[in-house]
């Protein structure tokens, strides 16, 4: 599994010791730095699946102008206008992300 982190062990601490809080903190920005990495690797790939799926759909658009059978390139049409507007709802959520 690639999205695993590995946490470090904290040392032999006893259950009545604590950390410093400089260790805490360094603790907390590396975590904090590892939580950003993975948000913008997120952004990226939900990205590139929009681009994926709307190259999907400007190929079924080529599909469908090739459909002989008008009923049929109605309903085929019909069904990639809402994939399309769906990809754009995603494209929309992706920015707010």
């Amino acid at each position: 599994m690639l999205n695993v982190i590995a946490f470090r062990k904290s040392g032999s601490r006893g259950p009545g010791q604590q950390q410093s809080p400089a260790n805490v903190e360094a603790g907390i920005a590396e975590l904090a730095s590892c939580v950003t990495g993975l948000q913008s690797k997120a952004r990226g790939d939900i990205g590139n699946a929009i681009l994926m799926l709307d190259l999907a759909a400007q190929h079924a658009r080529e599909i469908a102008m090739r459909v002989p059978d008008p009923a049929a390139k109605k309903d085929f049409d019909e069904h990639v206008s809402i994939i399309e507007r769906l990809i754009e709802l995603a494209r929309e959520m992706a920015v707010k992300l």
